[in-house]
């Protein structure tokens, strides 16, 4: 009786699993072209940023996205974002930027998260400084099939020596 009684509930548990009549399983995560679009995402993202533009970067986050830089405020929302871009592009340009992923999480065909390392170098009125951060960002695919950032926050890389 017990034997039944557990083939019964793993029965049950099995039913309750299964897509629905005529539905399809949950579909698979394309990991190669999700990774394909955020490197496409990053690789535009530092192009645009040593370029100095502003309204380029922003459209790579989402409508509602969150930057968290330490040591500013918390910004939120892609225009606030481009205002924020456009002042600190204003005060120095970026002649260096790059991005090092050290790990990314693809979650689903549209979210994914990544952590890693930026190395920034800027000219601020003829002087050259460096800036070593890490950062984790959430990334979302939008229906338009391109990846933006959905949050971003960097803090300063306390590893790097040399600073």
């Amino acid at each position: 009786m017990r034997l039944l009684s557990t083939l019964t509930l793993a029965a049950a548990v099995a039913a309750a699993c299964a897509p629905p009549e005529g539905g399809t399983a949950a579909m698979a995560v394309d990991t190669a072209a999700a990774m394909a679009g955020i490197d496409s995402t990053r690789t535009r993202y530092a192009a645009l940023q040593m370029a100095g533009d502003a309204a380029g970067v922003a459209g790579l986050y989402t409508e509602d996205a969150t930057l968290d830089l330490y040591g500013l405020p918390r910004t939120k929302g892609r225009a606030n974002i481009e205002a924020a871009l456009r002042a600190d592009y204003g005060m120095r340009k970026f002649t260096l930027t790059e991005i090092v992923p050290l790990n990314t999480s693809v979650r689903t065909n549209e979210d994914a998260s990544q952590i890693g390392t930026v190395h920034n170098m800027h000219d601020v009125n003829g002087a050259v400084d460096h800036e070593w951060n890490r950062f984790v960002v959430g990334l979302r695919k939008g229906a338009d099939g391109v990846w933006r950032l959905s949050y971003v926050m960097a803090f300063p890389d306390s590893t790097k020596a040399g600073k």
